[in-house]
C-alpha cells in the first residue's frame, strides 16, 4: 500500500510542478522574443546611423503598429475561436459567413499594418538606408526560415 501511495503521490507533484511550469515557460519565450527584438531595432538604429531623433520616430512608428496590431491578434483569436465552435456545432452558414468575413477582414488590416509600417520607416530614410534596410529586413527573414525548417526537422 505504502508504494501505491508513494508512487501516485510522486506523480501527482511531478504532473502539478509541470502545470506550474509550463506558463513559466512560455513567459520566459515571450520575453526572450521580446529581448531580441528590442536588440534587432537597435542593431538597426546603429547599422542605418539614424540621429537620436531619427531613432526616437523610428520607434515609435513600429510601437503605434504593434500596438494595432495586438488590438487584430485579439480580435482574430477571439472570432476564430468562434469560428471553431460554430463549425462544431449544426452549422449555421449566415453565422460562419459573418465570422469568415470578419477574420479577412482582420487578417486584412494585419496585412496593412506591416506595409504601412514599413512606408512610415523608409520615409524617413536616405534612399542608401531604405537599400540598407530592405537588405537587413531580408537576411532576418532568410534566418527565421532557416531556424524554422531546423525546428521542423527535428
Amino acid at each position: 500500500m505504502k508504494g501505491k501511495f508513494s508512487f501516485k503521490s510522486g506523480a501527482l507533484c511531478a504532473i502539478l510542478s509541470a502545470m506550474l511550469l509550463i506558463p513559466a515557460l512560455g513567459q520566459a519565450q515571450e520575453d526572450s522574443w521580446t529581448e531580441m527584438h528590442k536588440m534587432r531595432r537597435a542593431t538597426l538604429v546603429q547599422e542605418l546611423k539614424l540621429s537620436p531623433e531619427k531613432a526616437k520616430e523610428f520607434n515609435a512608428v513600429e510601437a503605434k503598429h504593434a500596438r494595432d496590431r495586438q488590438e487584430l491578434v485579439e480580435r482574430l483569436k477571439k472570432s476564430q475561436a468562434e469560428l471553431q465552435t460554430a463549425m462544431a456545432a449544426a452549422p449555421d452558414a449566415a453565422k460562419i459567413q459573418g465570422l469568415v468575413t470578419a477574420i479577412r477582414a482582420d487578417q486584412d488590416k494585419m496585412a496593412q499594418s506591416f506595409k504601412s509600417q514599413l512606408d512610415e520607416e523608409l520615409a524617413m530614410m536616405t534612399p542608401v538606408q531604405q537599400g540598407q534596410y530592405l537588405l537587413t529586413l531580408h537576411k532576418w527573414r532568410e534566418a527565421m526560415m532557416e531556424e524554422y525548417m531546423k525546428m521542423k526537422h527535428k
